[in-house]
């Protein structure tokens, strides 16, 4: 575990890991959970979920599932007055889901650009690592300055995608978001105050579908 988990940080440039959620799609939930939770500690309601017409379908199946609400838009606004649309919802934004390189194999050259729009109005990155394969060991979710990821350890790290078995998709965070990743309440101290703004459990195991990590 520690020593994927430190790959899996050197690949993203983030400094924490948790292995919880068992898929892609469960990886996506956990960060926008975790976003969610640091607008609330901060007593911000922030809940529109920014998100590309090219996105995988799970992106809006888990902003819809963590209750947040979806704004649509085409990829070409990223790349022609995306502050001015994104200006609009600078009240309530919460975040951007975004793939890199996108659905479509498109790699937004402004991404650090696209990714400091977000922070200005006070919003939050979350980055689809379905993709990563494209950028692993050349670029990072952290250095595009997305502030949350997940990654498809049973693609990009393992096999074929569709190729059967478990799945694991563990995400990575900033130091913002971290006290925000999920435990296990039988495998570490719920009452530690490191844990107190914690989502919670989202899978019954800190280390999710752990036979998995054995071979990326």
């Amino acid at each position: 575990i520690d020593i994927v988990g430190k790959y899996l940080k050197d690949i993203t440039g983030y400094n924490h890991v948790s292995f919880q959620s068992n898929s892609g799609a469960v990886g996506e939930y956990t960060g926008l959970l975790c976003i969610k939770k640091h607008f609330e500690t901060l007593g911000e309601k922030r809940n529109i979920c920014l998100i590309p017409n090219s996105a995988h379908g799970t992106n809006f199946a888990s902003a819809s599932i963590a209750n947040m609400k979806i704004v649509k838009f085409d990829d070409n606004i990223m790349s022609n007055n995306f502050d001015d649309f994104v200006a609009k919802y600078k009240d309530n934004l919460a975040c951007l889901m975004i793939t890199y390189p996108n659905t479509n194999g498109v790699f937004q050259e402004d991404i650090k650009d696209i990714c400091d729009t977000i922070h200005k109005y006070g919003g939050m990155v979350y980055m689809d690592g379905a993709n990563m394969n494209a950028i692993v060991g050349i670029n990072s979710p952290a250095h595009c300055g997305a502030d949350v990821c997940h990654l498809n350890l049973h693609k990009t790290f393992c096999i074929p995608h569709g190729g059967g078995g478990p799945g694991m998709g563990p995400i990575l965070c900033n130091n913002t978001l971290a006290p925000y990743l999920p435990i296990n309440s039988i495998q570490q101290d719920e009452n530690d105050k490191q844990y107190k703004d914690t989502i919670g459990a989202i899978t019954s195991s800190n280390y999710s579908s752990a036979v998995l990590l054995a071979i990326p």
